[in-house]
């Protein structure tokens, strides 16, 4: 349809006013003309180009994290093939002003056709200002993720205090479920082994009888205090009964941490115990086992019942007030 030389003018300048920049592509030469150039992009040059020379000058110009993206993008053996089946395609980045500061750019390439025929055209490049929306649609999405953080956060703290014993902040046996089959699983894919540790305080009974149970639970959260320092990095502490514990972890063959364990144990239990006037002593006897993951294995069962061994071997050593 021929319109009024009027129209004509009034359509192009409607146009060239939604573009910060409009450029022709030859599809035969892939020589670049710029058709419009707004002010905020005189630091990209509008003199006659090739299409690589000209992206190049537009590449300086693109934020570094927007670079690979835009490469890609403009890719002359790729976007041909992008608009055989589309109007246009497009990618959003970064451009550097003349005022040196970057804003939000919407990069479109679309067929200059004639009557809709694709093949054999030259090709527009256009350039769409589109920081303020950006800008809108980042703010908004910061906002979604910080009520999302913020909703996990709260998800997490009620996850883990369902999971923990109240008195000691030791895992309980519903965390030592869940925990076994991830460390299990953690050392089947790295090749780490299953590093397990028994632990129960020495004289619990006696203490209560003797001294009162606020004795008892003050030595049972000392105990507890100390496993949590002492273990190795990574270890879940669960209490398994009242002054029972069990340290499980997934390390390398070859950690030092194990035994390492066993010094600060004891060196925490004689500072604290030298640090105290009572008339009583507080100990723990330990056993741990650090064994690779056998095939088809499900759980951790036999190798919590060789530490237990273990740590019952150091109680009939230790522990005056074990009952026989």
């Amino acid at each position: 349809m021929d319109y009024p030389e009027n129209i004509k003018q009034t359509i192009e300048t409607a146009i060239r006013s939604m573009y910060q920049m409009i450029v022709t592509v030859s599809a035969k030469t892939l020589e670049c003309r710029v058709v419009d150039h707004n002010p905020e992009l005189r630091n990209i040059s509008d003199k006659l180009k090739t299409y690589d020379s000209f992206c190049d000058d537009l590449y300086a110009n693109i934020h570094p994290a927007d670079r690979e993206g835009f490469l890609k993008f403009t890719d002359h053996k790729h976007f041909p093939d992008e608009l055989k089946d589309k109007v246009f395609t497009s990618y959003e980045c970064r451009i550097r002003h003349t005022d040196k500061r970057y804003y939000w750019s919407k990069i479109i390439f679309c067929n200059a056709t004639e009557e809709d025929r694709a093949g054999g055209q030259d090709y527009l490049f256009l350039i769409e200002d589109v920081h303020e929306l950006k800008q809108k649609e980042l703010k908004e999405d910061a906002e979604q993720r910080a009520i999302l953080k913020e909703l996990q956060d709260k998800y997490t703290t009620l996850f883990e205090e369902n999971m923990k014993d109240a008195q000691t902040g030791c895992y309980n046996r519903k965390g030592m479920k869940y925990y076994t089959d991830i460390i299990l699983d953690e050392a089947k894919k790295t090749g780490n082994y299953i590093f397990v540790c028994v632990a129960d305080l020495n004289g619990l009974k006696h203490l209560n009888d003797t001294y009162g149970h606020a004795a008892g639970d003050e030595a049972i959260a000392a105990v507890s205090a100390e496993l949590l320092k002492s273990a190795p990095k990574g270890s879940r502490i669960v209490r398994t009964g009242g002054d029972e514990f069990l340290l499980m972890a997934a390390l390398p063959s070859d950690s030092k941490e194990t035994s390492e364990m066993e010094i600060k144990i004891e060196k925490g239990m004689q500072e604290y115990n030298d640090s105290h006037p009572h008339p009583y002593t507080i100990g723990v006897s330990y056993g741990w086992v650090l064994m690779p993951v056998r095939d088809g294995m499900q759980d951790i069962d036999e190798y919590v019942e060789t530490a237990d061994a273990k740590m019952y071997e150091m109680k009939m050593e230790k522990d005056e007030y074990r009952r026989v």
